[in-house]
């Protein structure tokens, strides 16, 4: 378990908050969406309560370390505690799909990472680039889909793919890029150069998609950069 930790500060007015290290999403126009908690985070967020800087944490897939140094631990609640009045909806939910998510029954597992996509975490992201591994093709479709429900904010993630130790995680990754090659507001023109270096792999199969991916990407950036 990688933890977070959480310093106190106060500001001018005297009011305390809460302040944890975060990573930023952003979209092609490099404009910071969404930020989220990060043990190696290079910005920050910054809560009124303890409790709301812990819960955070927590929603990311870590754990806090208090500004008094302890660490805090959360028990998973199983589903025969769950009370008819917990309207924690959303950690109910990430923790039925986690448990799920690598279920053998490939049906599951596609379920599994369809909800994963509505929950854009570090976390949640990671798990869907490795299911672009699966030996399933089903399952590698709905990672791919998920994926790219979220292309511009991670671009950088989809082009990092292209260099995976697994054939088929680099095959998933041109597929991600094939299928946003097609929506108008992507920034294509960054797969260019990726693509072209991509087109020597080792893999035949790898430089036969490369290819021909790069030509669609090609088309649609001339057809959108008239």
């Amino acid at each position: 378990m990688q933890y977070i930790t959480i310093k106190e500060e106060t500001n001018p007015k005297g009011e305390v908050r809460y302040i944890i290290s975060a990573i930023p999403l952003k979209n092609k126009h490099k404009t910071v969406v969404q930020k989220i908690p990060h043990p190696t985070g290079t910005d920050t967020l910054i809560y009124k309560t303890l409790e709301q800087a812990q819960e955070a944490i927590e929603r990311a897939g870590f754990a806090p370390i208090n500004p008094d140094g302890k660490k805090v631990v959360f028990n998973k609640q199983s589903s025969n505690q769950i009370k008819n009045n917990d309207k924690n909806y959303e950690d109910l939910i990430l923790n039925l799909v986690h448990n799920k998510i690598n279920s053998s029954n490939p049906n599951i597992c596609q379920a599994s990472i369809s909800v994963l996509s509505e929950f854009p975490t570090e976390e949640n992201f990671n798990i869907l680039f490795e299911k672009l591994g699966e030996e399933n093709e089903l399952i590698r479709k709905n990672a791919i889909s998920a994926i790219c429900k979220y292309g511009n904010l991670l671009s950088d993630k989809i082009i990092e793919a292209l260099s995976n130790d697994n054939w088929v995680t680099r095959n998933s990754a041109i597929n991600c890029i094939k299928a946003l090659a097609e929506d108008k507001n992507i920034d294509i023109e960054q797969y260019i150069l990726p693509l072209i270096k991509t087109a020597d792999d080792s893999n035949p199969i790898i430089q036969a998609n490369a290819i021909s991916v790069l030509g669609t990407v090609y088309q649609n950036y001339k057809k959108y950069n008239k």
